[in-house]
């Protein structure tokens, strides 16, 4: 039991110790606030339409773009809005050869119109 509570206290302490070390928050953290801004009036899914035709359009470009294996982890999980039949593409990408591979796949799955506003992240340090 004695045991037990230490390496629970040195994996605590070494967790903290990481933290404390990098000093530095996601990379996605002001794009995250720039999305739960009122006053910007972007497409996010709090206000995007839930019709069966845009609900459907959605779950089939997103099945395309997490069925592509030659996608990043990041370009699999951008946010996809559909409103009336118009895609809204955000978040991050590795490159920009990712950035038009996820347009066409919301094209070629029932986009009526694509907003392309997929970014390029900067590479890992």
């Amino acid at each position: 039991m004695k045991n037990q509570f230490y390496f629970t206290y040195a994996l605590a302490g070494s967790l903290l110790f990481s933290l404390a070390a990098h000093g530095q928050d996601p990379d996605n953290t002001k794009v995250n606030k720039r999305d739960k801004d009122k006053s910007a009036q972007q497409s996010t899914p709090q206000n995007a339409t839930a019709t069966k035709e845009d609900l459907e359009t959605l779950r089939k470009i997103r099945r395309a773009i997490t069925s592509d294996n030659t996608l990043s982890t990041y370009a699999q999980n951008v946010k996809i809005t559909v409103k009336n039949g118009t895609t809204t593409l955000r978040g991050p990408v590795r490159s920009a050869d990712e950035k038009a591979r996820i347009e066409e796949l919301a094209k070629t799955n029932g986009a009526a119109s694509v907003t392309n506003e997929l970014e390029i992240a900067p590479p890992k340090n």
